[in-house]
Formats: C-alpha cells, sequence, structure tokens
C-alpha cells in the first residue's frame, strides 16, 4: 500500500512556507509493463494491531481511523487529516516517540527486500529523528504484530482491493489470486490519531526468480517502489489533490513527483529509495514532531546585507551553485542542518566540490553520500564550517548582489562569512 503521499495547496510548515516548486533531479521514464493501473489504491487504515493470516487469508475489515480531532465549527465534521503542500496523512497525526522496527516474513522476503528497506528506514530515520531500525530474522507468517513493529513480505499477487475501489475491505492473500502487479501497504492506529504498527506486501511480478528487480521495473523504480510502501505503512496517504491521474504536485524544473503520489506516477527520482523530496519530507516531519521528536530546525540561512543562502534557480541537479540571494519562500532557501554534520536543501547536500581547500573552490549542492566534503559545522561566530579544510563558506568579494557565488575560503573576520542558521 503505497504510503500517504506528501503533497497539496500551499502550507506553511515547520515555520517554513514552501512553494510548489521543483524539487528532485530529473527522473527516468517509468516501465510500462510493470506498473499499476491508473488510480489503484494500495494502502487503507485500521484500528487494530495484530492482524494475522487465518487459511492463507488475512481480511482487513478496515475502518475510519479514529481521530480526537474536534468537529469543524461549520459542518460537524471531525477535522480533516494532516495535509500540507505535497503530502497528506492518512488520518494520523502522530508516531510513536519509541519509534519502530521493521520485520519480514520469511527468508526469501528479506533476502530479497532488505537491502531496500535498510536504506529506506534510514531515511526513515534521519529525517523523523525516531529509532527506525531493521531485524532480517524471520518471524513467520503466522507473527501477531505488536505496536511498534512493520512486517514486509513478497508474495505472488497479494494484494485484493475492494470492489469499490475504496480503502475499506482490503484482503491480502497468500495463494496468488489477488490482483495483478499491485503490492499494498498499511498501518494500524490502535491508539487514537497515532501510527502504531504497519505491514506491507510486494507482489513477486515486479522481482526475477533471483529476487532482481524485474527487466521492467529497473533498480530505480524498484527502490522508490519499496519507499512508497513504507511510506503507506507509516501512515502517509497518496499526494493527489483530487482522484485525477497525475493530479500530484509537481516539481516545475525536474518533472519529478513525490514519492508518495499514485503507483502510477511516482517512484522517478534517480536518487531512488529515498525520501528525498521537500514535499515527502514535510509529512514525515509532521507525524514525528507529533509523537514529540526533537527535529533538526529547518528554515533559511541569511547572511550579509541579510540575503539568503540559495540554491540557484531552486536547481537540484548536481553541481548546483550555491549563491545568495534576496529572501523568499522558495524551497531552494529551505535549509536543514543535520546532526550528521550535513547541511541539507531540495533533498540533497551542501558539497564543498571535490573536497578541496583551496581558495575560490565551488560550493554546490550534490548527492549525499556520507562523504568529507559534506560535512560541516557552525562555529561560535557564525560561521560554517567546512571540517576537513578548516576553511568557510564566504561571499565572493563581499558582494550583497543577487547572485554571487558562495565559495571556500580562509577564515577572516569580515561579515561575509557570518551566516545566522535555523534554530
Amino acid at each position: 500500500m503505497a504510503m500517504a503521499a506528501v503533497g497539496a495547496a500551499a502550507a506553511v510548515v515547520a515555520g517554513v512556507q514552501l512553494s510548489p516548486a521543483a524539487f528532485g533531479t530529473g527522473g527516468d521514464d517509468e516501465p510500462t509493463a510493470a506498473r499499476p493501473a491508473a488510480g489503484t489504491r494500495d494502502f487503507g487504515a485500521t484500528r487494530s494491531d495484530g492482524t494475522t493470516f487465518e487459511n492463507g487469508v488475512m481480511s482487513l475489515k478496515s475502518t475510519p481511523v479514529a481521530r480526537s480531532a474536534a468537529p469543524s465549527a461549520s459542518s460537524g465534521r471531525a477535522a480533516a487529516a494532516p495535509h500540507g503542500t505535497g503530502w497528506q496523512s492518512g488520518g494520523a497525526s502522530k508516531y510513536l516517540s519509541t519509534g519502530y522496527t521493521i520485520k519480514f516474513y520469511d527468508k526469501k522476503s528479506a533476502d530479497w527486500l532488505a537491502p531496500y528497506v535498510k536504506k529506506s528506514a534510514a531515511d526513515l530515520q534521519r529525517v523523523t529523528a525516531l529509532p527506525v531500525k531493521v531485524d532480517t530474522r524471520p518471524v513467520g507468517w503466522d507473527y501477531v504484530r505488536p505496536k511498534g513493529e512493520i512486517l514486509v513480505g513478497v508474495l505472488h499477487r497479494p494484494c485484493v482491493p475492494p470492489a469499490d475501489g475504496g480503502s475499506q475491505g482490503w484482503k491480502v492473500v497468500r495463494d496468488g489470486s489477488g490482483s495483478k502487479n499491485l503490492s499494498c501497504g498499511f498501518y494500524a492506529s490502535s491508539v487514537a490519531d497515532t501510527v502504531t504498527s504497519g505491514h506491507a506486501y510486494i507482489d513477486d511480478e515486479f522481482l526475477t526468480s533471483a529476487g532482481k528487480p524485474a527487466p521492467s521495473m529497473g533498480e530505480t523504480y524498484f527502490r522508490n517502489h519499496i519507499s512508497h510502501e513504507l511510506g503507506h505503512t507509516m501512515g502517509l496517504a497518496h499526494a493527489n489533490r483530487s482522484a485525477t491521474r497525475g493530479d500530484c504536485v509537481k516539481g516545475s524544473d525536474s518533472g519529478q513527483f513525490p514519492v508518495m503520489c499514485t503507483p502510477t506516477n511516482a517512484y522517478q527520482d534517480k536518487r531512488a529509495g529515498t525520501y528525498v523530496q521537500q514535499y515527502d519530507m514535510q509529512g514525515l516531519r509532521h507525524l514525528a514532531r507529533g509523537g514529540g521528536a526533537v527535529l533538526p530546525p529547518q528554515g533559511k540561512v541569511t547572511g550579509i546585507g541579510r540575503k539568503c543562502l540559495d540554491v540557484k534557480g531552486g536547481k537540484a541537479a548536481n553541481g548546483t551553485q550555491i549563491q545568495i540571494f534576496t529572501c523568499n519562500s522558495g524551497p531552494g532557501q529551505s535549509w536543514i542542518p543535520q546532526q550528521d554534520g550535513t547541511v541539507r536543501a531540495l533533498g540533497k547536500c551542501l558539497d564543498n566540490y571535490r573536497n578541496a581547500s583551496t581558495n575560490g573552490n565551488k560550493i554546490s549542492l550534490y548527492d549525499c553520500n556520507g562523504g568529507a566534503s559534506q560535512r560541516w559545522k557552525i562555529n561560535a561566530k557564525g560561521q560554517i564550517v567546512h571540517v576537513a579544510s578548516g576553511k568557510v563558506l564566504d561571499v565572493k568579494g563581499g558582494s550583497t548582489a543577487d547572485g554571487t557565488k558562495v565559495q571556500l575560503h580562509a577564515a577572516n573576520t569580515y561579515k561575509r562569512q557570518i551566516w545566522v542558521t535555523p534554530t
């Protein structure tokens, strides 16, 4: 079941207004031979955690997740599920403060899916600041899922959607009688407003007999497929603004959709398997914050002339120059200084080109890779220090003109090296 897509009309999230501009690099074309049909739903929610198979069938008599929100004064209806620009919750508003452990039903599921699940789990943990562990020891198909656990398995055509195309009344089967080319994911909310557990089922038609992504799927598409379904188990729904195919928030420069868009339209980002889009990340951050997680700050980085650290053109392509620009509400000025020393925007990392230490070296945006070129610290003076070289972010020539390049330079006392970061 695909996790709720992050994406809708513009909203203020974490104190930062996000515009529906592009996030992400250029995408691959989607495979056509093994994609779900347009409009196919692949997610749902239940109120009970320990759902199990009986005679090879799991009947999910899904009911709307209980919510404690007060009814709307004007309509008398319960408040809408949490949502924001490019993301939407399936109904819950928070995570367990203790985090989650992802487990596998059987050895085949662990062998085939663990590499992808581990990558997604690491990203989920980074974004939410909650523990998200992976345990590859098989638990068996009769395992009763407790709070705090997410189960994942590979089966042949496991998902049987409701006849009316809605989200209620799903079935998961082990005899291969489900819909062709359809994986599904679900979350449970046995505590009001909270994602308490989850489970996901991957159709083996997306894989070869050796457990590798089918040629029609490809590595990139499959990694995002796993991220999508795990997103559903974490309480996210499709980010579509309506039932119309393709009606997801889309990056205007790269043409990318959030990972949580409907399966027909998602999965295209080349940085596969990660919730790299700001849209996807905001949904995860919202639910994590609801569970009490202490998240890294997010916002503008301001410098000389009250100009903002800016990704040129809002383009997330590798190598995009970092500059200063008049502060605005665009995503190219929304930065997250992480505890691991990275400084992130548009799902990528602030990067010192080739980790050089030469004065004037290029500062750009690049895929996060854990390398020394992407490790920074903020000192007491307000300088953003490149750890490996000891040099700092510097506005070239001290100019305050829009578009002035930001470079690496030896530290000095000039204001062009002083920054105010999110707190």
